[in-house]
């Protein structure tokens, strides 16, 4: 177990990645309270537009389906271009669409704006990762990247309490203005955010070497060559399991618990948003876990098979509004609360000059790939088999698969450079 001093880590940490730390905290919050509006306005649109699950199943399948094609883009247009012209870009262009949602005319229109809009959002995801990672001191780069992983849960809840007042006074769409003053932020960054000094150091190399080849086309080759490959289809199981039990599921809790629960929709939106601000001691808790405790990897089974148990007792235990979110809160921590994790052990896996590639496929690619089924199926399955139990084969199984096949990987210990553990392990 490696010893934690708060005088070392903040000395350590202090300027340049404590900047970009903020910086990528403040992108990945503000963008997950932007997507974070669409599941909270779930029952609005239905009852305005008169459409049934499968219909809102379709939209968020369509989203993850362009999605996934924008992360790869996005990754590959970092790997090459640098880490901040894509974040500044996809941060403000994503929240100006999400923001045009209050005027939308038809459902027709709702669903293309949410699809682009949320397909140029996801690009940031293999952005923030890459960015944080590559600036943090080795030592505490999963510490770092961990609580950057908090963005998630602190956008939802502060979404939630945007929205629920919101909703009650205006209506769904309203929810959707305040996405507009992300944009301006975006602006103010891409003056006067650095780039990242690893990606400047491997692109100078680049120029100064005259034989050296840089292309998506060649990275993506090197993800599956014999020495990659292993690395590249675990990390693109795990993330296609927990992913696609995340988006059958998170998405429709508000629709759950106005269905099932028999809550008000605000009360519902409450109850997911007071819920992912109290699971954000889960994703603190897999961040020191993972790095001074165990090794990430450990760190992903353990939170992922305890997420998938606390899922089976929020579905079925809770007899009240405390209960629910008493559960709900267990399950965010724990299964919510694995990406903190996650996110470091994959970009551990890949060397700086491929990195943003390799997360973007092995990671965001295979997250979209199980978001793109698994939302639909949990549409079609709802009716013949209920909500609970729709929401427990959704959830459960993948999580149990993608927990074996974190075994199955490399157990590295944490706190190493990451270029100086691949060429160890190859």
């Amino acid at each position: 177990m490696t010893q934690l001093s708060l005088k070392d880590f903040l000395t350590q940490v202090r300027g340049y990645p404590l900047l970009i730390f903020f910086v990528c905290l403040l992108g990945w919050t503000l963008t997950n309270l932007d997507q974070s509006l669409f599941g909270y306005a779930v029952p609005g649109i239905r009852a305005e537009f008169g459409k049934d699950l499968d219909d809102i199943g379709w939209i968020l399948t369509f989203s993850f389906i362009l999605a996934s094609i924008s992360a790869v883009i996005m990754g590959g247009l970092a790997d090459r271009y640098g880490r901040k012209l894509v974040f500044v870009c996809t941060l403000g262009a994503s929240a100006f669409l999400v923001g045009l949602h209050f005027w939308v005319p038809d459902f027709i229109t709702l669903a293309v704006l949410r699809t682009v809009g949320f397909a140029v959002s996801i690009g940031l995801a293999p952005i923030v990762v890459t960015y944080t990672s590559e600036a943090a001191p080795a030592r505490y780069r999963g510490l770092m990247t961990g609580f950057l992983q908090c963005g998630y849960p602190i956008g939802w809840f502060t979404a939630a309490m945007i929205a629920a007042p919101i909703m009650a006074n205006y209506g769904w769409r309203a929810i959707f203005l305040p996405a507009l003053v992300v944009v301006p932020i975006a602006i103010i960054l891409s003056r006067y955010l650095p780039e990242s000094r690893r990606f400047e150091e491997t692109r100078q190399a680049r120029k100064e070497d005259p034989h050296s080849q840089d292309s998506f086309v060649l990275r993506v080759k090197a993800l599956l060559a014999p020495n990659m490959r292993k690395r590249t289809i675990g990390c693109f199981t795990i993330f296609f399991m927990s992913g696609g039990a995340y988006a059958g599921t998170a998405y429709y809790f508000p629709s759950f618990f106005n269905e099932v629960r028999g809550y008000s929709t605000e009360t519902a939106t409450l109850v997911v948003g007071v819920s992912y601000g109290i699971g954000i001691i889960g994703y603190v808790g897999s961040s020191v876990v993972g790095e001074f405790v165990t090794t990430r990897r450990n760190t992903i089974v353990i939170w992922t098979w305890l997420g998938a148990l606390a899922m089976c007792g929020l579905i079925y235990i809770p007899t009240s509004l405390t209960g629910d979110i008493v559960w709900f809160s267990l399950m965010a921590a724990f299964f919510y609360g694995s990406n903190a994790v996650m996110g470091t052990f994959l970009t551990e896996q890949f060397p700086t000059h491929m990195r943003a590639t390799g997360v973007a496929i092995a990671g965001t690619l295979g997250l979209n790939a199980g978001h793109i089924i698994f939302p639909l199926a949990v549409a079609w399955a709802v009716e013949p088999l209920g909500w609970e139990l729709a929401f427990a084969l959704a959830t459960v199984p993948p999580l149990f698969i993608g927990g074996l096949v974190a075994l199955s990987m490399d157990n590295v210990q944490s706190g190493q450079d990451i270029d100086e553990a691949l060429e160890s392990r190859t």
